[in-house]
């Protein structure tokens, strides 16, 4: 019998202009990708020690942990508490976000709350609104 068993990383993930090559350049030993389909909601959640969270969907009141790059696709939607290392937006993010290294608002990006940040990219487009601070998160 041949393979039937599809590689999930084989597969473009929708709403990422420029953001899904990032993703494949760090390769597959880098960790997997959890995605949160389009037609998913969570509420009330914790998700940690994943390598890359793609968020198609919504998530509400969540808090995440232990995150390397969180991605927010176009049409996405996180509501809540996010520690990361890299985080793109490219849909809509709201709440108490630390990104020790670099945050990347796209053009269709919208980011709102209390953030903190290592750097900052921001398309023309992006919106960038709420307490903003750069250097390293406390611990």
């Amino acid at each position: 019998m041949p393979n039937d068993i599809l590689d999930p990383r084989s597969f473009q993930r929708p709403g990422l202009s420029g953001a899904a090559e990032a993703a494949a350049d760090t390769g597959p030993s880098a960790g997997g990708i959890t995605t949160i389909a389009s037609e998913a909601r969570i509420e009330g959640a914790k998700i940690s020690h994943c390598h890359t969270l793609h968020v198609a969907g919504r998530l509400v009141d969540v808090t995440l942990v232990d995150i390397k790059i969180l991605e927010i696709a176009e049409g996405g939607h996180f509501e809540g508490t996010a520690n990361v290392e890299q985080m793109r937006v490219n849909g809509r993010a709201t709440g108490t976000i630390e990104v020790s290294g670099i945050l990347s608002v796209g053009e269709t990006g919208n980011l709102e709350g209390t953030i903190r940040y290592g750097r900052i990219n921001i398309a023309d487009g992006g919106s960038v609104t709420g307490s903003l601070q750069t250097g390293k998160p406390q611990s």
